[in-house]
């Protein structure tokens, strides 16, 4: 069949072969809930918060969700405006509603009529995009695209095959179709179940027949079910019809909702990449599984180590090149230079974000994505802010993995218990203001709300905590014991199901609040309402929709934090050691409510333009650099500015202090200075 051919249907405008062909059907039984359901939508964008008030189940989530959209994503093609695509098994459309929006041409080719006109619904509006219904292992288009797609249909070839029942023929022949279809300098993307997937080997059931080991027994019933390959099969595979040259990456927990993809091919043992493999994968299907061989989150830093992280991935993402890697790089704009990139989707729009390390290693990208558009590093959302800028790159272990070899080692016992108390003792060294609410509990900065075992990593020489991923504040202080108790429930809703029987069925809060006790860190019962209420207060700030009212007991403790002021050295120093800059903007986040004092020589000596060489000389800008005053020891009020790199040294438009707040500033710094 050439897709030439096909014409429109009358009723639905999907394009349909003009005689009868063999069909290629397959449901899930959301086709009718979505149709009725987009016809009363007017953003069928991805990432609309109308479709993600559509999502009620597995079905419907998986085609309706964001996430679907990563695999595409992380691989830029940041040049495929004018590019063609042919999409074989398109399913509902959630995928081809990205090519939609980001590529020149899309053929989507779907076997279920039904889906057909799905994607049709999905994809209104967009003149671009063409649905065909048709069974896609006919198809003998050749050099006609840029860009063919693969997408979770692999492993049903068989089923649908015209002319062989053999998983690994229909694979072949299917491959085989897609690579015909491409140009000289044209790529497959290909995404699929690992047979060998490491949530198989620890006991989760095979995602299509839903028995345990199917796969990794080989498929004893092939004829029946969907059949996956590993990645020395799909290699061979693709080599056999006609690609000269594939790159595997890593889709985490699986293709289906991929929130990390990791590039095998970049990772190197410094990256510590199993930090950005966290949790068990889900048994896709089955609310829970009742049983784990082992910890996967520490699996995967050994299959990591020991070079399998491609052989043992739950799912395969690959590109495969019919012609030279170079030419369709360039022409495409495909970006593969990154080794992890994650995403962080399910929230309001706004606070989006896809979080990127580069090969180097030496920063950590944040930005936004998807719906995402905002027009600041940091916005106010009520009582919270949302930061988004780049971060250096820590090279230690997170904290989170001493805690999970704890409870593998000994359960939640006396030392799953001390980590919490060095948690709360290293949140009042680093984080506290010296303060104390009713209760007598110590007050830290609203900037360690987020600071949790997953975002702290340890240094492997004097086993320091640095902070990473430092997107959230609440905007005021915040109860130790509060942030503590908020590690320990997110800790149960991530890793559950690595805790001994006894605790899997608590509630999550309930456990956090037990573990507090336990720990010798709850001062009363009555806390964990106050609790409760600030954690709903995040959780609904964070969430799509309009922002909450704030409560009492949250209102109370908004803007309550007094700005910290320090004097860290002469503004002089600063200019002889640009680097010294560099060591304080690390020290004092840019979102904080704290500001860095430099202390002039004296009202006379030209010490601002050297120091805004400074600034430059240590590679910072105004997303980077910490709030600057400079402390004249003479008396006009000489810099009232607060210091930033990318504008003019000037008060207009500036963040400012008056002149009675300088006046008590110079006084603090002038003490500060005599003492230290």
């Amino acid at each position: 069949m050439k897709l030439s051919q096909f014409v429109p249907h009358p009723d639905s405008g999907v394009r349909v072969p003009p005689s009868e062909v063999v069909p290629a059907g397959y449901l899930d039984g959301a086709e009718r809930y979505l149709l009725e359901a987009l016809a009363q939508v007017t953003d069928a964008s991805v990432g609309s918060p109308e479709l993600n008030a559509l999502m009620r189940d597995w079905p419907s989530l998986y085609h309706l969700t964001p996430y679907r959209s990563t695999l595409f994503d992380c691989l830029g093609f940041e040049a495929a405006g004018d590019a063609r695509v042919l999409e074989l098994g398109a399913g509902c459309g959630a995928i081809t509603r990205w090519l939609g929006e980001h590529f020149g041409e899309v053929h989507a080719v779907e076997g279920s009529a039904d889906r057909a006109r799905v994607i049709q619904a999905r994809c209104a509006g967009l003149d671009n995009v063409s649905v065909f219904s048709a069974n896609y292992s006919l198809l003998e288009e050749e050099d006609a695209y840029d860009v063919a797609t693969l997408i979770g249909v692999l492993e049903y070839g068989h089923l649908y095959h015209p002319r062989t029942r053999d998983p690994h023929e229909a694979a072949l022949d299917n491959i085989q179709v897609a690579c015909r279809s491409l140009r000289a300098d044209g790529v497959l993307v290909l995404a699929i179940e690992n047979k060998l997937g490491l949530k198989y080997l620890s006991g989760a059931r095979e995602d299509h027949s839903g028995r345990p080991y199917d796969s990794i027994e080989g498929y004893t019933r092939p004829h029946a079910n969907a059949v996956t390959f590993s990645a020395r099969e799909l290699e061979s595979m693709l080599a056999a019809a006609g690609f000269g040259h594939a790159e595997f990456f890593v889709p985490f927990p699986d293709y289906k909702l991929a929130t990390t993809v990791v590039n095998a091919a970049a990772v190197r043992d410094e990256h510590n990449i199993h930090s950005w493999l966290q949790g068990t994968a889900p048994d896709r299907g089955h609310p829970s599984r009742a049983q784990l061989a082992f910890n996967e989150t520490l699996a995967q830093r050994e299959i990591a180590r020991a070079g399998l992280l491609r052989e043992l991935a739950n799912s395969l993402l690959v590109v495969a090149y019919r012609g030279g890697v170079d030419a369709a790089d360039t022409r495409l704009g495909l970006r593969r230079d990154w080794v992890a990139r994650h995403y962080s989707l399910d929230r309001r729009p706004e606070c989006r974000k896809r979080v990127t390390l580069p090969v180097d290693a030496d920063t950590v990208r944040n930005e936004a994505v998807i719906s995402g558009g905002r027009d600041a590093a940091t916005i106010d959302l009520g009582a919270f802010q949302h930061h988004l800028g780049d971060e250096a790159f820590r090279r230690g272990e997170l904290v989170l993995t001493g805690v999970l070899r704890a409870v593998a080692a000994s359960g939640v016992a006396e030392t799953f218990h001390e980590h919490i108390r060095r948690l709360a003792d290293w949140l009042n060294a680093e984080r506290g203001t010296g303060e104390h609410d009713a209760a007598g509990v110590a007050l830290v900065d609203g900037a360690a709300m987020d600071a949790l075992w997953w975002n702290l990593v340890e240094d492997a020489d004097d086993g320091s905590w640095s902070e990473v991923d430092r997107e959230w504040r609440f905007r005021g202080n915040l109860p130790v014991d509060y942030v503590v108790w908020r590690n320990l429930l997110h800790f149960f809703r991530r890793f559950s199901q690595d805790l001994p029987q006894s605790w899997r069925a608590a509630r999550p809060d309930t456990f956090a609040t037990a573990q507090l006790d336990s720990a010798g860190l709850l001062v009363s019962q009555e806390r964990v309402s106050f609790f409760a209420d600030l954690e709903r207060a995040f959780a609904l700030t964070a969430a799509p929709g309009p922002l909450p009212e704030l409560g009492p007991t949250v209102e109370a403790l908004v803007d309550d934090a007094p700005r910290r002021f320090r004097v860290l050295a002469l503004a002089e120093e600063v200019v002889a050691e640009p680097d010294l800059l560099r060591a304080y903007a690390a020290a004092f986040d840019a979102t904080e409510a704290s500001t860095l004092v430099l202390r002039a020589p004296d009202t006379s000596t030209d010490i601002v333009g050297p120091l805004r060489y400074a600034i430059a000389a240590a590679g910072l800008d105004e997303e980077t650099m910490p709030d600057t005053l400079l402390v004249g020891a003479g008396d006009p009020v000489a810099a009232t500015a607060v210091l930033t790199a990318a504008k003019e040294w000037a008060p207009d438009g500036l963040p400012c202090f008056s002149g009675v707040e300088t006046t008590k500033l110079r006084a603090l710094a002038e003490r500060h200075w005599a003492t230290t």
